[in-house]
């Protein structure tokens, strides 16, 4: 990830696209059982157990939560001219039992130019997996794509990146109600950086960033979500009236409780109309950015924000995996995980997350990646980690 949150934002102005139709709720395939937060889907990205915190099911994190969570978010890579999904079938059960919309992170680790319609075709035959189980997805192809260009991990020019995702849309999004397509860059300087990224509101149903605060960062202040969001939001969402979700986010000890109050508060909402979801990194990785799997105290504190309601005047949910009579449902019975805390699935992972932390490195551009996540030759690992494939491990 790349994040260079001391620049100040400028707003680029653009006027709002009349051909594009807003989405209603039940467009997005949100679930009406699921939790919501004055108006805002809640959702996980469980930990993957590669890190201090052991992998988690999102029956684990309902369970212990008491309600269910609204999207599940896993990771894959395309490594070749074969995809078979495996990363994410892994995962299958628990996503069909969770009754959430899965959020499908797939990262090519080929080029951009070898996404070609076939291996889109590929992609798409995993998708249909699940949703002939009757689970509805968002495909995250390509997330932070303007970050991972720099670090090694993808490879590619952004006009290869435009023909990638076309290539993915329409092998997977183009007129399926069951697929949506999210293009969630990594936040930048300004929005107009990720113009060179940007598919075309033709070929996008869902916007959204994915962006972590600072050690330092006031989390308790609207402020900062406008610094973080506001410039993308009024470009992307906005200004084409599309949905913005925020992919993933979080923040560390002494943060976390004032943060997750801040992205699910009603004035964020009235303040971001089309801000529709928000899913939490619940990791332990190297920051403890857990809020569910925790401890009581940090547990209890969610339940109250997350748990508070205000979805009374919400537009009505619908068409989505476990769709019920109302939001932040219990957990069924059923799903309830054993005490371990572990399963058996291979690593999914290729995602790499901020640290909270203030390290600086011996070389190289203090990004993301000097706080001990991505890495690269000038871009170092923190402390006693080392750097293997782009990731410090």
């Amino acid at each position: 990830m790349a994040a260079s949150l001391g620049r100040a934002i400028s707003i680029l102005q653009m006027k709002p696209n009349t051909d594009v139709f807003k989405r209603a709720p039940s467009d997005l395939l949100l679930p009406s059982s699921g939790l919501s937060t004055n108006c805002i889907a809640v959702g996980f990205l469980p930990s993957e157990g590669d890190s201090a915190s052991p992998r988690y099911t999102m029956a684990q994190i309902n369970s212990k939560f008491d309600a269910k969570s609204s999207m599940y978010g896993w990771y894959a890579q395309i490594r070749g001219s074969t995809f078979d999904g495996s990363q994410l079938l892994a995962m299958k059960d628990d996503i069909v039992k969770s009754g959430a919309v899965f959020v499908a992170s797939v990262m090519p680790s080929i080029n951009f130019n070898q996404i070609t319609p076939e291996v889109a075709k590929q992609v798409a035959a995993v998708m249909k997996k699940f949703t002939d189980e009757g689970v509805p997805v968002w495909l995250r192809f390509a997330h932070e794509v303007n970050w991972y260009v720099t670090d090694g991990t993808y490879h590619g020019t952004a006009a290869d990146f435009q023909t990638a995702w076309k290539n993915i849309y329409n092998a997977n999004c183009k007129g399926n109600a069951k697929v949506k397509c999210f293009w969630s860059p990594n936040q930048a300087g300004s929005a107009k950086d990720l113009q060179p990224w940007w598919p075309g509101k033709e070929y996008v149903d869902i916007v959204g960033i994915d962006c972590y605060p600072r050690t330092g960062d006031d989390t308790s202040k609207i402020g900062l979500f406008d610094r973080l969001y506001g410039d993308f939001y009024n470009t992307f969402s906005k200004g084409y009236d599309l949905p913005f979700a925020i992919g993933e986010t979080g923040a560390g000890k002494g943060q976390k409780d004032a943060w997750l109050r801040t992205v699910v508060s009603k004035e964020v909402k009235a303040k971001y109309p089309n801000y529709i979801s928000m899913s939490w990194f619940e990791f332990d990785k190297e920051a403890d950015f857990r809020v569910v799997m925790t401890d009581d105290a940090t547990l209890a504190n969610t339940k109250k924000t997350l748990l508070a309601g205000g979805n009374e005047s919400c537009p009505k949910q619908g068409g989505g995996a476990g769709a019920g009579s109302g939001g932040n449902s219990t957990a069924p019975d059923e799903e309830k995980p054993s005490s371990t805390g572990t399963i058996t699935a291979p690593s999914a992972t290729g995602s790499a997350k901020p640290a909270s932390g203030t390290s600086k490195p011996a070389s190289g551009k203090c990004d993301w990646g000097c706080f001990g996540w991505d890495c690269s030759a000038t871009v170092p690992c923190q402390g006693s980690y080392t750097c293997k494939g782009g990731y410090c491990k």
